[in-house]
C-alpha cells in the first residue's frame, strides 16, 4: 500500500483456542476456529479477512478486499494481530464495557496502571525475545498504555518509522509470511505489516475467564459498513 493510502481500518477480534507460546506470533489452525457470530457469519470466514472487507471510497483499488485480522486467545488472553501484509499506520484495540470511548482511568482487563509514564517502555528492542514489550521495535507516536486500551501510530509524516526486520521470536513468527499485500502490491518496510503477538501478560490471566469478548470495541468512527455486521452491537467485536 502506498504510504498515501494509509487508513483505519475495522476489522474482526475473534475468540479462538490456539495455542500459542508467549510473545511469539503463532497462526491459529483451522481447528482453533469454529462457530458462527450472532448475525450467522462464519468465524472461519472472518479469519481471513473476508467477512469484515476494507471499507473505503469505491473507486478505491482496496474497497472490498479482505481486512487485518486480530485474535483474543480465550484460554490464555493472548492478543495476535495479522495486518496481512498491509501498510497499517496505527493500531488501536479496546475492551470497555461502556458505552463510550476510554479514557487513562478506565477500568479494563490490561496490566496497564493509569498513567503508565513513559509510554515509550512499551516499544521493543529489535532482538530477542527478552526485549520484547508491547508494540513492535522502532518509533511510535500517540502511544497509549491504559487498562482498557493499547494503541500506537507508526507515523504522522508518511514515513515509515519501524524496524525492517524482527528477531526471530520477539513478537514476529520469524521469516516474514507477507511480501505483498492482497493486492500484491510490494510490503513497505518499516510499517506495521507483519504478525505480531502482543506478550501473553498484556490481559491479567485473572480476568480472561470472564471477559466477555464482544466488548473489544471500536469508539469515534461511524457510518461504517462494517459497523454491525457481526449482530452484536454497534463496533462490538472489532480493532481501530
Amino acid at each position: 500500500m502506498s504510504t498515501r493510502r494509509i487508513s483505519f481500518a475495522l476489522i474482526a477480534v475473534l475468540a479462538l483456542a490456539l495455542q500459542a507460546s508467549a510473545g511469539v506470533y503463532v497462526p491459529p489452525q483451522p481447528t482453533d476456529i469454529s462457530g458462527t457470530t450472532a448475525s450467522g457469519l462464519q468465524w472461519s470466514a472472518v479469519a481471513t479477512g473476508t467477512a469484515l472487507p476494507i471499507r473505503t471510497s469505491a473507486t478505491s483499488a482496496f474497497f472490498g478486499q479482505p481486512g487485518a485480522v486480530a485474535y483474543f486467545n480465550t484460554l490464555t488472553g493472548q492478543l495476535q494481530v495479522d495486518p496481512k501484509g498491509y501498510d497499517l499506520n496505527s493500531v488501536i484495540i479496546t475492551y470497555t464495557t461502556g458505552t463510550v470511548n476510554t479514557t487513562g482511568s478506565t477500568s479494563g482487563p490490561l496490566t496497564y496502571a493509569t498513567g503508565t509514564s513513559p509510554t515509550s517502555a512499551i516499544v521493543s528492542g529489535s532482538t530477542g525475545l527478552a526485549n520484547q514489550k508491547t508494540i513492535p521495535a522502532g518509533t511510535w507516536t500517540l502511544i497509549t498504555c491504559a487498562p482498557a486500551r493499547i494503541a500506537g501510530t507508526v507515523s504522522l509524516t508518511r514515513s515509515p518509522t519501524l524496524a525492517t526486520s524482527y528477531d526471530p521470536g520477539n513478537g514476529a513468527g520469524g521469516t516474514s509470511p507477507y511480501s505483498t499485500n492482497p493486492l500484491g502490491e510490494a510490503v513497505t518496510a518499516g510499517w506495521m505489516t507483519q504478525p505480531w503477538a502482543f506478550p501473553l501478560g498484556m490481559v491479567n490471566s485473572g480476568s480472561v475467564s470472564s471477559m466477555v469478548v464482544e466488548n473489544w470495541k471500536t469508539f469515534g468512527v461511524t457510518g461504517n459498513a462494517n459497523a454491525t455486521i457481526f449482530g452484536s452491537g454497534n463496533y462490538r467485536w472489532t480493532f481501530r
